[in-house]
């Protein structure tokens, strides 16, 4: 693993402990286990390293979307079903809700965070859906006059109340259950909505 990769991984570990305001230069170089000097070599200031730090994971994450979607195949309600609970997989684990966590603590002084978190968040998110569900209706599964529209329902639907009650703490890890089940409602009413 590189220099800069270790800088990385221990500027995110620092910031989601510590904060960007709260957390040091002096911190994630040790935590990264390389000298303050080393740090600077790769990263102008913390600022940048933040900004770094959150489109690494911004680009895994939505890796990790890019590989919830693939050909429509089978049973439509099947699909959603399996589709919805890899998505809310992802939305739900501990490193997407550090990144928002984050992004919203960070948006008013940083809006540049905000903006980047959601393109390549919540933006490549939705378009990932919306391909998918372009694809359903090409090939006569479900009516979906606008695909962009549909897959921010969708996503809206499978998330209920799931995403902000972790976000916010109240909720620390959901169980499986928790999401089949938000899944469930939100499929039945999509695929009702959207029937040919």
């Amino acid at each position: 693993m590189s220099k800069r990769q270790h800088i990385l991984d221990g500027a995110r570990s620092v910031f989601a402990e510590q904060g960007y305001e709260r957390a040091t230069v002096d911190l994630i170089a040790a935590k990264a286990g390389v000298s303050k000097a080393t740090v600077y070599n790769h990263f102008d200031d913390k600022q940048a390293l933040f900004v770094a730090a959150v489109v690494e994971m911004c680009d895994g994450l939505r890796g990790d979307v890019e590989g919830c979607v693939g050909v429509p195949a089978g049973n439509v309600e099947e699909a959603l079903q399996a589709l919805g609970e890899r998505l809310m997989s992802v939305s739900l684990s501990p490193a997407s809700v550090n990144l928002y966590r984050q992004a919203i603590a960070e948006a008013q002084r940083l809006p540049e965070i905000g903006r980047m978190v959601f393109e390549r968040g919540t933006l490549a998110t939705q378009e990932a859906v919306a391909d998918q569900l372009r694809r359903w209706d090409e090939a006569g599964a479900l009516r979906i006059d606008d695909p962009r529209s549909a897959a921010i329902a969708f996503l809206a639907l499978c998330q209920g109340d799931l995403i902000i009650r972790m976000r916010l703490g109240v909720l620390q890890s959901p169980a499986e259950a928790h999401i089949r089940e938000a899944v469930r409602r939100a499929v039945s009413i999509f695929v009702r909505a959207h029937r040919p």
